[in-house]
């Protein structure tokens, strides 16, 4: 895949294809957990599926190839990789440049900023802003395939870019769009000024929802929209909707800069993966880069 998202306030570059759906495995069982999603998304976009595992040590090699080797992605090219190296996030990374036309997909906890400080490998990819990435959670039930592709959006400027990359996934998938928004809901006012929330959009939820893509639909996109409204948080809500209505694919932006103090995607995100019982790509918001580059 190109970069889908460039460094500075430039527009999202969007993929024309993804030939190539890279599973890091890093000899967990857990770590398989992504294999099903990725072989999902291989038979729907047409790709081969990509093996890949970096361990610290030659001595390694051997027992990581037997794991791989394991694995079966029925009706799908694969190719299974071992490489020796002590930055997994890095090895990631290039394997996708290498490829071009390439997504990562893999299985992640999803937890958060205290993460991050013991070297979660998907913190890091993310949070190295280069390269989106599919993360499938604990809770991804892989006999629930769901439909459509949801956008899920908020007022931030790091989600007034996730739109376009949404809807060049749900063309390749083949999906229809979903925006969606997650919204804390407040009585009115007894002042009479406007309600306000600790989180999604302040103000008519909806009239938001529309503005966003009413561009989409001035071009003949069907696009759907929806309110999620949840008392608690974004994630809990989005959990409880998609248990009911589980997405193909769920979309979101990663809020959080990098750099060492912040090599995070976020805690919302991070929520998100969490309790999300569908895989979700987590796009770098477009200013990411890493303070060392």
């Amino acid at each position: 895949m190109t970069d889908v998202f460039v460094t500075g306030s430039e527009a999202p570059s969007l993929p024309q294809v993804v030939r190539h759906i890279v599973v890091p495995h890093d000899g967990s069982t857990f770590a398989e957990e992504a294999v099903p999603v990725a072989a999902r998304l291989a038979r729907r976009l047409d790709a081969d599926v990509h093996l890949l595992s970096a361990v610290a040590t030659v001595d390694e090699v051997v027992e990581r190839e037997r794991r791989l080797a394991a694995l079966d992605v029925p009706g799908r090219p694969v190719e299974r990789v071992v490489v020796v190296d002590r930055d997994p996030a890095g090895v990631i990374h290039e394997t996708v440049r290498r490829l071009q036309d390439a997504v990562a997909c893999m299985a992640s906890h999803g937890r958060g900023r205290t993460a991050a400080l013991v070297g979660s490998v998907a913190t890091e990819v993310v949070a190295r802003g280069h390269d989106p990435l599919v993360l499938v959670g604990p809770l991804v039930d892989d006999q629930r395939a769901g439909k459509r592709v949801i956008a899920c959006v908020d007022d931030t400027p790091a989600s007034a870019t996730l739109l376009p990359v949404a809807r060049r996934w749900a063309e390749l998938l083949d999906e229809r769009l979903c925006v969606l928004t997650v919204a804390e809901p407040v009585p009115e006012s007894v002042h009479g000024g406007p309600e306000h929330r600790r989180f999604g959009p302040q103000g008519d939820v909806q009239a938001f929802l529309d503005a966003q893509v009413a561009p989409l639909r001035g071009e003949g996109e069907d696009v759907e929209t929806q309110v999620v409204w949840d008392p608690i948080s974004p994630a809990a809500g989005l959990a409880v909707f998609l248990r009911d209505d589980p997405a193909f694919l769920l979309v979101i932006a990663s809020h959080a800069r990098t750099g060492l103090a912040r090599a995070v995607f976020g805690s919302v995100a991070a929520a998100i993966v969490r309790t999300s019982p569908s895989p979700v790509l987590v796009v770098p918001r477009p200013d990411a880069r890493r303070s060392d580059e």
